[in-house]
This record gives structure tokens, sequence and C-alpha cells, in this order.
């Protein structure tokens, strides 16, 4: 891809429209006619900012992980140095991220992300935090893997009720999803 187009505002016209596209028809529906109609430019437009129909959708992904990432990461640094702060804030900020973007449901899943992304986990992603968190605790690989697993259920678990409507985010549901996530890291068995 030529460096040229990198700041090219179709290019993040298509990138947008193509997040709508995914959001209304999910990728196996992806359509670069449509995605082009919506920019309301030509058919071959897209060929000029992406090689074809798979890099834009990975740059789609990788757009979405982008806003989560920066989010994320000013919630770490405001957390401070405690890095058990940091998971509980980053795992609010996820949630809360997920329910105000229904759009980019589709690029915050491990699958997508590997798509996107194909080496190794940030060690900055929550995964990363609980897994740096664990180590310097002198947690087990084994239970390193249950903590988050078991963060990350609850999480998803929590962000899907609070989506669907049983949860009401109030601060009292936050407090309760902190809480939790405070106990899975702390436990030691």
């Amino acid at each position: 891809m030529e460096e040229t187009y990198q700041n090219d505002p179709l290019r993040d016209r298509l990138i947008i429209a193509g997040l709508d596209e995914i959001a209304q028809h999910g990728i196996a529906g992806f359509s670069l006619r449509r995605v082009s109609a919506a920019c309301g430019t030509s058919c071959a437009a897209p060929y000029k900012h992406f090689k074809n129909k798979e890099e834009l959708i990975v740059e789609i992904i990788r757009f979405a992980n982008r806003q989560w990432e920066l989010l994320r990461d000013q919630v770490v640094a405001v957390a401070g140095q405690d890095p058990l702060s940091q998971i509980v804030e980053a795992c609010i900020a996820y949630t809360r991220f997920w329910i105000a973007n229904p759009n980019y449901h589709f690029a915050l899943n491990d699958v997508a992300e590997e798509r996107a992304y194909p080496a190794a986990e940030s060690p900055r992603s929550i995964t990363g935090l609980i897994r740096t968190y664990c180590t310097q605790n002198g947690d087990s690989e084994e239970l390193t893997e249950r903590k988050i697993y078991a963060i990350k259920a609850t999480i998803y678990g929590m962000t899907a009720m609070l989506d669907r409507g049983e949860l009401v985010g109030t601060p009292v549901v936050y407090d309760h999803i902190r809480a939790i996530v405070r106990t899975m890291l702390l436990y030691t068995s």
C-alpha cells in the first residue's frame, strides 16, 4: 500500500462506511459496492487505498481496535501505578466502550483481533495486563490462565447483560463489576 494514501479523507470515509456495512451485513455479507456507494464514490475507488476487500476489512478491525486501545491506554494511565486498579478500570472501560459503540462489536473479539494482528498479544491488552500482574505475584501459569478466563467471561457476560438491558449501567452495577474482577485477581488457589 502506498504511504501517500494513508491520510486521505476518502480512505477514512471508506473505513467508517465499512464499519456500518459490517454492522448491517456482517463480514460474510460485506460489499465493496455498498461501501463505495455510501461514500458517493466509484466502485474502483477503494482499490486506490486497499489491495482488496480483505485488506479493507483488516483496516476496519484495526481502526475499531485503535479506538479501544486509545481509551484503554488513557484509563490505565489514570489508574496510576497499581496494576490491580489498571486491570479493574480497563475492564470497566471495555464494558462501557462496547455498549457505546455497537458498530465495533465484530472487531472487539479475539478472532477479529487475530485476523488484524496475527502477532502475540499486547502487554497492554486486558489479557496482557492480567498476565503481567499474575507473573509479578508469582501465580502459576495454570492459575494465570484461570484468572484470564474467569475475568474475561465475567466482563463479556456483564457486558452482554448490560447491552441487552438485563442490567442497568448504574454506578452500583459498575462497583459490583469492579469488586468481582478485583476478587478474581486476588484469588490464590
